[in-house]
């Protein structure tokens, strides 16, 4: 079959484009080096960057992290994520446990269990009586919303979140792992998470959207009522989109400061998260 006029063309571009690149390689070997090496860099960071979004490979790898591996390779996305945030999660545990904080760890948007699992490691010192909560719809997100569409991590179910803390969850005997399935906005979650935890140390808000982070805020709200100990927020997709979770929080803040008497005071952030120590004039 003869080639059409535009294939002609293309092999006559490729063609040139070789000529070019040998070219530059007689003229110029140090440039030809350097995007050899950074194709090679990009290859590397690649690879890093699908094995640190695989589950089993970040509970296999994460303990062995420190300071210095997160700094060496932090401009590979999930390790800045993944890595970043569970040192930012340890240095404030360590804090809860210094501080002999009693109470429960909560977490909106619990998909296959991951960041249960990543606490129950970062407690693992801790002998206090501790319940991780875990709610979430298990159904994926309710609604599309800028960047997140409707149904997306739906890839879950209670059975595999429970399978998943049977075999990975730090195994101490003061811990309890309780999962709460349903909307944030279904009065029965409500319900659940007040009949199962009457005080609350630490709560991590993974729900991605803005809606679902307000949801979640008015269902913590009873627990903050003539508080005195502090309580420490930790919110994950902080830096997806700012009309997301920054504006549900901050807004919440807005009103939550003067009812609750509350401060928030920013600890640490990665790309994606923001940590906040939350503290009361009661």
């Amino acid at each position: 079959m003869n080639s059409t006029p535009s294939a002609r063309i293309s092999k006559i571009y490729l063609i040139s484009r070789l000529f070019q690149s040998l070219k530059t390689a007689l003229v110029n070997p140090k440039k030809i080096v350097r995007i050899l090496k950074k194709q090679r860099d990009n290859f590397y960071e690649s690879r890093l960057n699908s094995q640190w979004s695989k589950q089993d490979y970040i509970l296999k790898e994460i303990d062995h992290c420190d300071k210095a591996f997160y700094e060496t390779n932090k401009t590979v996305p999930e390790i800045e994520h993944q890595v970043g945030r569970y040192l930012n999660m340890k240095t404030i545990c360590s804090q809860i446990i210094a501080e002999g904080l009693d109470g429960d760890i909560v977490e909106f948007g619990t998909w296959q269990g991951l960041g249960l699992i990543l606490f129950s490691r970062c407690f693992s010192n801790d002998n206090t009586n501790r319940k991780f909560i875990g709610i979430d719809s298990f159904e994926g997100l309710p609604e599309s919303s800028t960047i997140w569409i409707k149904g997306s991590f739906d890839n879950t179910s209670v059975e595999l979140t429970k399978k998943n803390i049977q075999s990975k969850f730090f195994q101490n005997q003061s811990f309890s792992v309780e999962l709460i399935k349903g909307w944030f906005s279904d009065p029965s979650v409500k319900e659940k998470l007040s009949s199962l935890s009457k005080e609350i140390a630490l709560v991590h808000f993974d729900a991605d959207l803005g809606s679902s982070t307000t949801q979640a805020l008015s269902l913590i709200e009873p627990y903050l009522i003539n508080r005195t100990k502090p309580i420490y927020f930790l919110f994950d997709d902080w830096g997806c989109h700012p009309d997301e979770v920054p504006e549900a929080f901050l807004s919440w803040l807005s009103t939550a400061g003067t009812t609750f008497k509350l401060q928030a005071h920013k600890l640490s952030s990665t790309r994606f998260t923001r940590y906040y120590k939350i503290t009361f004039n009661n």
